[in-house]
């Protein structure tokens, strides 16, 4: 295991990277509010290929946005293609979790990349809205950040606590969240600290359309693999019919877990994706 830095137009990137130097790169981006410490128990089981796990911007050791700025959900994928560039990666497989997912899926359907595969696992592409809803949204969202409430730095006396909050906020095991808190926390002199930014919090000022989402999905070119648990919080198994549809060469896989699956049974993730890769 061994830290990468990358420093993209906008920000300084930190990552994880394991394996083989040598060997076919996976580049993974993790979900919202969690970190590269994502796929730490997946990448155990691909020792034969470079597997690169990344921060997004706002999240784990990467750079925070600038003061006075804020966090638009597009600019992800305009990190993901910077990254992929910068680390010079062609032909490479992607791999995403939720927000990473969603962002990964708009990347693909933009063919900027020269993606080999791509794994999804418990997203495929965004939330989205009706067009109707768009004033709403953005009434919302000019309204919490011009008057935040409840987005306080929040300050751990201990792992522990920290370890607790992040286990009441998503279902995942206690292992899975010790994982991601080692990477996420911080010490300062009032106690332990998250390292995410607090803008992340703040609601979008818009939101696409289905259909929209539908053309990105129909763009992707490469073979794609969407991975579900099967007691995720995230019913997307049973929605989005017309983005799977859309996807041409689609393979779903719903196997026993959460939304954290990949991290709680990285062995029974690990088979599927060897699978998808090796045939």
């Amino acid at each position: 295991m061994l830290p990468i830095s990358i420093h993209t137009k906008f920000h300084s990137i930190e990552g994880i990277e394991w394996g083989n130097p040598q060997g076919i790169p996976i580049l993974a981006f993790h979900g919202w509010l969690d970190n590269a410490n994502s796929f730490a128990p997946l990448a155990n089981y691909f020792p034969n290929y470079r597997f690169i796990s990344i921060d997004f911007p706002g999240h784990g050791k990467s750079s925070h946005k600038p003061e006075n700025t804020l966090y638009y959900f597009a600019e992800y994928a305009l990190e993901v293609v910077s990254i992929a560039q910068a680390l010079g990666l062609e032909d490479f497989i992607l791999m995403a979790h939720s927000m990473g997912a969603a962002v990964s899926t708009l990347v693909a359907g933009t063919n900027l990349l020269k993606i080999k595969k791509l794994i999804l696992i418990e997203s495929l592409g965004p939330l989205t809205n009706l067009s109707e809803s768009a004033p709403d949204i953005l009434t919302e969202a000019i309204k919490q950040i011009l008057h935040p409430r409840g987005k306080k730095e929040t300050f751990f006396p201990d792992m522990e606590s920290a370890v607790g909050v992040r286990m009441r906020a998503g279902d995942m095991k206690k292992e899975s969240a010790e994982i991601l808190m080692e990477r996420g926390i911080e010490k300062t002199p009032k106690g332990l600290k998250p390292r995410r930014d607090l803008r992340l919090h703040y609601n979008s000022f818009f939101r696409y359309t289905e259909e929209q989402i539908v053309s990105f999905c129909s763009r992707i070119d490469c073979k794609t693999l969407l991975i579900l648990g099967d007691k995720s919080g995230f019913p997307i198994a049973e929605k989005y019919k017309h983005r799977k549809d859309a996807v041409k060469h689609l393979t779903e896989v719903i196997l026993p877990g959460g939304h954290h699956l990949h991290m709680d049974s990285p062995k029974e993730v690990a088979n599927v994706i060897i699978d998808f890769l090796e045939n």
